[in-house]
């Protein structure tokens, strides 16, 4: 079998379980084989266990559906109501998945992957003005949890989804009144936030 045809049989793989993931949080390694149209000896050979597969299936989403949104909201004429209602809904189709393995560990691999792009993001909306100087990475990363664990429940239509991210979008604004609370050395352990990330983005440049 040449490179070319072993990735693309890992790439049908992965896509594979993408599509099986709206409707099963653990298809078989069978169904996997079957939806991909390739034998299960070739799923374990690109991936040795489940976890291995699982892990290459979560950056594809990551890099693929979740990266360019963050990348979108960067452009001068973005709607970032729009980018937080299409950021949940991407989580959202995963719901079995959310389920069975935890909306929280999903959610934070995401957010460890998005990082730096989150960081920039930040920077980039400060220095054009559109969102509050005092925000913080960590304080993106929490509300993002949040929104996402709060707003993929069954009852949360998208028109749901976007009344509560419209209250929400306002607060990051730099219209918003009075200065946020500071948190504290023990509050950014709790909180996962490592000592380069515990300030704005504009004061760290």
């Amino acid at each position: 079998m040449s490179r070319r045809d072993s990735l693309a049989n890992a790439e049908r793989i992965l896509a594979a379980v993408q599509r099986l993931w709206a409707e099963d949080a653990a298809p078989s390694m069978e169904q996997i084989a079957a939806e991909a149209g390739v034998g299960v000896a070739t799923v374990y050979r690109h991936f040795p266990n489940r976890a291995a597969l699982e892990s290459a299936v979560f950056a594809r989403i990551f890099a693929e559906e979740l990266l360019p949104l963050v990348d979108g909201a960067e452009a001068e004429d973005a709607d970032l109501l729009d980018v937080a209602a299409h950021f949940v809904e991407v989580i959202g189709r995963y719901a079995p998945v959310l389920s069975e393995v935890g909306a929280s560990q999903v959610t934070d691999e995401a957010l460890e992957v998005l990082a730096e792009p989150f960081v920039d993001l930040l920077r980039r909306g400060q220095l054009r003005g559109v969102l509050r100087r005092d925000l913080e990475p960590v304080d993106l990363y929490w509300l993002l949890r949040m929104i996402v664990l709060g707003l993929n429940s069954p009852v949360a239509t998208a028109t749901v989804r976007r009344r509560y991210l419209a209250m929400l979008l306002p607060a990051l604004s730099p219209e918003a009144e009075g200065e946020l609370p500071p948190l504290s050395d023990e509050d950014y352990e709790s909180l996962g936030a490592p000592p380069e990330r515990r300030q704005p983005p504009l004061d760290a440049d």
